[in-house]
């Protein structure tokens, strides 16, 4: 489970750190806050930092169609490092913090550690080598990273069987990073040919569930039944040069003809969505694996707007449905039912606010940590308060308060 991430000099993240210490992040994080204030761009951090562990940055900027500049803050227009800090916790292994400095010239990490529990370096790089923690029966490893060519984190390249342990389960969670960010209905329409994962719109979504288990997509199409009773099925089929096509398969009485059939091309936005979420937390990783793999926890999965085009009378259970869910899960979202449908005790801890500081830095504070909501949380649901308070007015008071108890 990840328990805290730092990252500077990524776009509006300058000094960022979630969540606010002396807390951890749980198993489920709410983010709210006005637009532009940095809600997505937090997403995009988590993904970005995923993207260094695969080696795909340039890749992951080409399908967001964004240019290298794009990357670091407007804030700081000198400095070219971004510098990030992931903290996880994994049963068995303890705490394991990753940290580095992305040279964005270079398109690699100049600089990298990974601490475990007890201190113990099992990576790190000095004077141009990077040294690699053996285990007893395995030799440590030196690579000259000075002339080898690399993309993203050194994670990338090296063999984890052959290292440290913990680098393996930290190149997993960190590799496995999923931000929906882009998610869109009409992306998940279209046909696809291979899916080892749905895709940042959902263009994968067709291919992905054709190759899940059979097990797995009956547990998918079960999943999808507690929101829209009729579905009976999820069929795919693969066509000619490889596209996979989805279809839903509706039951609305015993009459045969009331079996109605339908592409995704027919299928309305919410339950699309849905079944976009569902694939997610309820069915696999996103590698096929439920909630575990190899004995390791699964990563982060991370929505953006979860309550974007469905229907008020099933949030309840989608809420519901992420609280519980085996994956942790970060959302934004701009919907007091959302937090309605959160427990008060669990409202304090997982609803963070996300806004700009005086300096135009986003920044973030427990929301109901504020005088302001704590005071209406004793007479109101979370959402009420959500909708009893104007946002606008809510920086400054985040801002006096960090000035009067600084995060340390």
């Amino acid at each position: 489970m990840i328990r805290g991430f730092y990252i500077d000099n990524f776009k509006s993240l300058v000094d960022f750190r979630l969540p606010p210490k002396p807390h951890q992040l749980g198993s489920f994080t709410c983010l709210v806050g006005l637009n532009g204030a940095g809600k997505s761009t937090v997403l995009q951090a988590f993904d970005f930092v995923g993207h260094l562990a695969n080696g795909q940055v340039v890749t992951w900027l080409k399908q967001r169609e964004w240019k290298t500049s794009d990357l670091t803050s407007r804030f700081l227009k000198l400095k070219k490092l971004i510098q990030f800090e992931l903290e996880i916790e994994v049963p068995g292994e303890g705490r394991i913090v990753w940290s580095g400095s992305f040279n964005t010239t270079e398109m690699r990490c100049t600089a990298e550690t990974v601490t475990v529990e007890g201190g113990e370096q099992a990576l790190h790089i000095k004077d141009g080598q990077l040294l690699v923690s053996g285990t007893d029966s395995k030799p440590s490893v030196q690579y000259p990273i000075r002339s080898m060519k690399y993309e993203g984190s050194t994670l990338s390249f090296i063999d984890v069987r052959d290292v440290h342990p913990a680098l393996g389960v930290l190149k997993h969670v960190a590799a496995n990073l999923r931000s929906l960010d882009l998610l869109s209905p009409q992306s998940m329409r279209r046909r696809a040919k291979e899916g080892a994962d749905i895709g940042y719109g959902g263009e994968r979504l067709s291919a992905f569930i054709h190759g899940l288990p059979t097990k797995d997509k009956v547990a998918l199409t079960d999943a999808l039944k507690k929101f829209y009773p009729k579905v009976a099925e999820l069929s795919t089929k693969a066509l000619r040069a490889g596209w996979k096509d989805l279809r839903v398969v509706e039951q609305y009485d015993s009459a045969p003809l009331s079996r109605l059939e339908s592409d995704a091309r027919q299928v309305n936005d919410g339950l699309l969505r849905v079944l976009a979420v569902l694939s997610q937390v309820s069915v696999s990783d996103g590698a096929g694996h439920k909630g575990h793999t190899d004995g390791l926890e699964t990563s982060c999965v991370l929505f953006d707007e979860i309550e974007n085009g469905i229907n008020p009378e099933i949030m309840q259970k989608l809420v519901e449905l992420l609280l519980g869910a085996e994956r942790q899960v970060i959302v934004t979202t701009h919907s007091p039912l959302v937090l309605n449908y959160l427990p008060d005790e669990v409202a304090k801890e997982a609803v963070l606010l996300v806004y700009r500081n005086n300096a135009g830095h986003t920044k973030v504070v427990r929301l109901f940590d504020l005088p302001s909501t704590r005071k209406k949380l004793a007479l109101l649901g979370p959402g009420e308060v959500f909708v009893d308070t104007n946002l606008e007015a809510l920086p400054a008071e985040a801002m006096l308060l960090d000035l009067i108890s600084p995060a340390s």
